[in-house]
């Protein structure tokens, strides 16, 4: 990534790990790393950082690993995805890299068979996804992006293709929100058409949904609308007894939809968006402060493409609230963005005082 720390190759083709790969990837990882002050962090975030993980007992102890050791690193795995749904990256980023240096030491250093070994790379593909996701929901780009490549390289290795391509759209979508669009396109693209024979139907309507959002970002509405339609037709094939990965678990037809309503409030499209987006939110778990948060936002923007500036105004200010709960830089941006297309409304009674209480929020 231009400006930021080195990253080494990505091979696609990597049948084997050696020790060396695992110290090659533990510099890669170890690169830059931040750290997050643990009081501001949820009670069960704090604890994760407080406590040693099993990888870092069994490591010191030096005993060969078996399967039981690996379920509770992908017992983890799951447990984290979770916190991410309550914690913002700001207060989890930390939590998650800690795991995964932890996991990726293991890796370098205990003894296993090959079986355990190729669980072990999925854990810290895995692993590295989620870091990426917080750090870049943190703000902390560069660093998201090497959390991803290394996943990548941690996916492939493991020969587990679906993972390396929710990594590579992971980081194309973080580009798509960062103006580099053409590279967007290209990484989840590349993402899907690598990862479709092998992943299962809910998984390949995630993965179309991103190159949906990067055509969007790059203008491109036509090829945007075909990629929603994908999502939608591998969706509709989703079925209860499917072997899906874990990191899908949150994909639903109410994530599509607000995919969709997001599309089309960035193409000013207003009476497709607004009905969808509406209607999920209608229905949507509150707990989920962030993305209840960044999901007001959306529809701001389109009551404000429709003209409806009361509306927009009091979905804005409800998504203000939401986002001063949460430690995410993508919410306080989001309700930024939206605060910048109300100014020119500062005539309007109900915009200034959102406008008042946006700034006694920055004060904060």
């Amino acid at each position: 990534m231009a400006g930021g720390p080195p990253c080494v190759a990505v091979t696609l083709d990597a049948d084997e790990w050696s020790g060396e790969d695992s110290a090659t990837l533990a510099e890669m990882l170890a690169e830059g790393a931040c750290r997050v002050d643990a009081s501001n962090a949820e009670r069960v975030a704090h604890e994760w950082l407080v406590i040693d993980p099993p990888q870092v007992f069994e490591t010191r102890a030096g005993r060969r690993i078996g399967a039981g050791l690996v379920g509770k690193v992908e017992a983890r795995v799951r447990e984290l995805r979770r916190l991410d749904d309550f914690v913002g990256g700001g207060d989890l980023a930390a939590v998650v890299a800690r795991e995964l240096s932890a996991t990726v030491g293991l890796l370098a250093e205990a003894a296993y068979k090959e079986a355990v070994g190729r669980r072990l790379l999925v854990a810290v593909g895995e692993l590295a996804q989620l870091a990426g996701w917080a750090y870049s929901d943190a703000g902390e780009h560069e660093t998201a992006a090497r959390y991803y490549l290394a996943g990548v390289r941690a996916a492939h290795a493991a020969g587990d293709f679906p993972l390396a391509g929710n990594l590579l759209s992971c980081l194309s979508y973080q580009h798509a929100n960062t103006g580099k669009v053409r590279e967007a396109v290209l990484m989840a693209r590349s993402a899907s058409r690598g990862a479709e024979r092998a992943a299962t139907a809910r998984t390949r309507a995630l993965l179309a949904d991103r190159v949906a959002w990067a055509h969007v970002k790059a203008g491109e509405s036509r090829e945007a609308g075909r990629a929603l339609g994908a999502a939608d037709d591998a969706f509709d094939c989703a079925r209860p007894g499917d072997e899906d990965p874990d990191w899908v678990y949150w994909v639903s037809r109410d994530e599509l939809d607000v995919m969709a309503g997001r599309c089309f409030t960035e193409l000013h499209r207003p009476l497709r968006a607004e009905p969808l987006l509406r209607a999920v939110l209608a229905r949507y778990d509150a707990a989920y402060v962030r993305e209840t948060a960044l999901y007001r936002t959306w529809l701001a923007d389109t009551y404000l493409d429709a003209g409806e500036i009361e509306q927009a105004v009091r979905v804005a200010g409800e998504a203000l609230e939401l986002a001063a709960r949460v430690n995410s830089a993508r919410g306080r941006e989001r309700v930024a963005a939206v605060r910048e297309r109300l100014r020119p409304y500062l005539d309007v009674a109900a915009v200034r005082d959102f406008e008042e209480r946006y700034r006694a929020a920055l004060a904060r």
